[in-house]
């Protein structure tokens, strides 16, 4: 075991270094006589391959409390310490996804000194040997098309789009993090591409992704696990994947690990946190499995029913609706209790053969009792309606919003609702008044698909068979808006974005009727050591 007290440089006594929060850094001590710091972190087995592995594109795949996060932080130290013009991309599909796990623990643990400039309104640290780490969501791909990283890590990429990692991919370019051969006479070694440019010959590359999540079966396993080159298991996995030598992908590797790898965790956490979960879920997210999930997609839902009640009129209230001409239109209602951290779903409509004016007349009397400022986030409306336009060139939004009605899209990753969902109801979060008939009698056969031999290998998701499942998207619609961990729905709302709802300027005339009149609008010099 390595003694920290002593500083390996000069060997005098070691004290913990002042983080970026102003408190004790949780791994980094410094010299009290020279200007060393020390990084006391000691990987375990199952994070060791991850910072041994030279993949460019590393999927670090593992059950609740693995310790993923812990990795990925550790790996943009690695790399902004060791990489010439290091500039890194943390990003997720919200900004809260990234903001309460690794920016959080940065902020708790790397020490100021090697702060150069904040910039807390556009989201990037520099650092005193001219490198960048950047944080950015990836609720607009577009808004990253123009960035040249030299790493970037996803946080809970199981609910990013594949759009968006293809986009960073590509993103992954920066020349600062590669070191051009050179011949005898100091001359750069130039190539020739099959397109005949001359372009420089690489010796060393440092550009990494870290591409991080719990086994999911969408884009993540179709475009990781199955081009794996190098696929490692770490603790109790089962599962054996095989990639065909056709399919390898020399620059991809994947590490998938279980709960039970982390020795560090507190006694009894796996049997508390199993009690109550299905075993298809216990196979995934405890054991890293990345097979199909087969039975109820929502088994604990029917602990979850309430008898009706009005609730109180502070309860702020989330409005979704999935459109349907001729299938069901339907709204479901939702109040959050803050100070209990539970949504009620509490009210739903249902209708068909309707036009615009009729579903909006249908909203404003669903929504009569929700006061002027008494929405938790805007009424959400399924995705799909703002991909087509009518002769008009407008939108199903925009027919809305001539009758006074502001729809945001909802989440379209199936794989992250399922989850999201899962989470509320298993938690005792989320709970279903009994007078939502038709929401609770399509949970009740909500099912996933038996899986033989013939299913085909790498299909996007474990897609829930067709049915009767209209109000059950707008149910994931609602969960998709609160927050990830359901502990943090007690400390405030969030909007669509993960941004906490209390430090905005929020607008509160949703769904107002047009009608209505009352609508207002440091040192260089330090030395790191590991």
């Amino acid at each position: 075991m390595k003694d920290f007290s002593i500083c390996p440089r000069c060997h005098a006594s070691t004290k913990p270094a002042t983080a970026m929060n102003g408190g004790e850094s949780e791994f980094w001590l410094e010299c009290t006589k020279c200007n060393a710091y020390i990084n006391t972190y000691i990987p375990q087995p199952h994070q060791s391959a991850v910072h041994e592995d030279a993949h460019m594109y590393i999927g670090n795949f593992g059950g609740f409390g693995s310790g993923k996060t812990l990795t990925s932080r550790e790996e943009v130290y690695k790399h902004v310490f060791l990489t010439p013009n290091a500039n890194v991309l943390i990003t997720a599909n919200v900004a809260s996804q990234y903001e309460q796990t690794i920016m959080r623990d940065m902020l708790n643990d790397l020490p100021e000194v090697f702060i150069e400039h904040v910039s807390n309104q556009k989201s990037y640290w520099d650092l005193i040997n001219g490198a960048r780490i950047m944080f950015r969501p990836l609720d607009d791909v577009d808004k990253i098309r123009s960035y040249n990283v030299t790493m970037f890590v996803i946080i809970e990429a199981s609910e990013v789009d594949e759009e968006a990692f293809s986009t960073l991919k590509s993103r992954l370019r920066n020349t600062a993090a590669s070191v051009p051969r050179f011949d005898d006479n100091g001359n750069v070694v130039m190539q020739q591409l099959d397109n005949g440019m001359q372009v420089p010959e690489i010796k060393e590359q440092w550009l990494k992704g870290i591409i991080e999540s719990n086994p999911d079966a969408g884009w993540i396993r179709r475009e990781l696990l199955y081009i794996s080159d190098k696929i490692y298991k770490h603790g109790n996995v089962l599962e054996d994947v095989v990639v065909e030598e056709k399919d390898k992908d020399p620059h991809t590797s994947s590490h998938i690990t279980s709960t039970d790898s982390n020795a560090f965790l507190p006694p009894g956490f796996i049997e508390q946190l199993t009690a109550t979960k299905p075993a298809w879920w216990v196979s995934r997210y405890i054991n890293g499995s990345f097979s199909y999930a087969e039975g109820l997609v929502y088994p604990s839902a029917v602990n979850r029913i309430v008898q009706p009640f009005r609730p109180p009129k502070e309860w702020k209230r989330i409005v979704a609706a999935d459109y349907g001409l001729h299938d069901d239109f339907v709204y479901l209602c939702g109040a959050v209790d803050e100070k209990n951290g539970v949504v009620y779903i509490y009210r739903e409509e249902r209708t068909n053969n309707k036009n615009i004016e009729e579903l909006s007349k249908i909203f404003y009397e669903t929504t009569e009792d929700i006061p002027v400022g008494g929405y938790y986030t805007q009424p959400i409306l399924d995705p799909k309606s703002g991909s087509q336009r009518d002769y008009n060139k407008k939108t199903l939004y925009d027919h809305f919003m001539d009758y006074g009605i502001a729809f945001q899209p909802g989440a379209i990753n199936k794989d992250a609702r399922v989850f999201r969902v899962n989470t509320y109801l298993e938690s005792a979060k989320l709970k279903i008044m009994a007078c939502c008939v038709g929401l609770l009698e399509e949970i009740k056969d909500y099912r996933f698909p038996a899986r033989t031999s013939t299913t085909k290998r790498g299909s996007y998701y474990d897609k829930p068979l067709d049915g009767h499942d209209h109000g059950i998207s707008a149910l994931e619609w609602i969960c998709m808006v609160l927050p990830a961990d359901p502990s943090k729905l007690m400390y405030g709302s969030y909007d669509e974005y993960g941004r906490e709802l209390s430090k905005l300027k929020r607008n509160t005339t949703y769904g107002i009727p047009q009608l209505q009149d009352t609508e207002t609008q440091n040192n260089n010099d330090n030395i790191f050591l590991f």
